[in-house]
């Protein structure tokens, strides 16, 4: 059956979070002499392992955005030999989203390949977060035009894997698993719960990590336009508008 629906990761698949965290750590290191003990790699693993284990705990109701945020850093500043109070911990963490705000923008190629998808299929996005975040985000990036549904978990009270969420989006869209092609970068939430949902998953492997299953599609960058666009339409020429 032919695509005629593709739905998109938002973190890290469109909007470039990963660029964002970095950029803001970097910040937060000249402003935090502690932070400057780990190398900016480890840090920046520790970071996004605090950031994943906390997050779980938002998305499940049991913390709010802003507690977690503060926990988050008072445990990095702790990870770096900084005994942090609450005070020190609640700081770090606004200097933090100051400076993520700041450098929020798109993964690149983002906004044209939506722009090609959009004149040939339905869009949407599924994503695992705060409502008021992810539209903030998508809004940011000019996505909102391009898009026909976004799912948000927060909203859908369910979140990938679960295929339910992912339904939810077919539901809106008046389409079947069976034409939908769903791309996005982590392999638990966006892959396994796509084919869970029968959906066709494509992975955004943008740092060449080995592949759990080589038989799933993957693409490395969203440009150039035309090569995503024979792999989400692989039964068609590129769809990509002629320059």
């Amino acid at each position: 059956m032919a695509t005629t629906v593709v739905l998109f990761d938002l973190d890290d698949t469109l909007f470039d979070h990963w660029a964002c965290t970095r950029a803001a750590l970097a910040s937060l290191r000249e402003t935090y002499p502690a932070l400057r003990r780990a190398s900016a790699d480890v840090l920046e693993r520790e970071h996004a392992r605090l950031l994943e284990e906390l997050h779980l705990r938002v998305l499940a109701g049991r913390m709010t955005v802003d507690d977690a945020r503060v926990e988050r850093f008072g445990r990095l500043l702790a990870f770096a030999g900084e005994s942090a109070g609450q005070e020190a911990a609640a700081g770090a963490a606004a200097a933090y989203r100051a400076a993520y705000l700041g450098h929020w923008r798109p993964v690149e190629g983002a906004r044209e390949l939506l722009q090609a998808v959009h004149a040939c299929a339905a869009t949407g996005v599924v994503t695992n977060n705060v409502a008021s975040e992810q539209r903030q985000k998508i809004a940011a990036c000019g996505f909102g035009p391009l898009l026909d549904t976004v799912v948000i978990s927060e909203e859908a009270g369910v979140t990938k894997p679960d295929p339910r969420i992912f339904d939810i989006a077919l539901e809106r869209l008046g389409r079947s698993a069976a034409e939908t092609v769903m791309l996005g970068d982590a392999w638990n939430t966006d892959i396994e719960g796509a084919r869970a949902a029968g959906i066709r998953p494509i992975w955004f492997n943008r740092f060449g990590a080995a592949s759990p299953d080589p038989s799933v599609t993957e693409v490395r960058s969203l440009t150039p336009t035309s090569l995503v666009m024979s792999a989400l339409f692989p039964n068609s020429e590129s769809r990509a508008p002629s320059p």
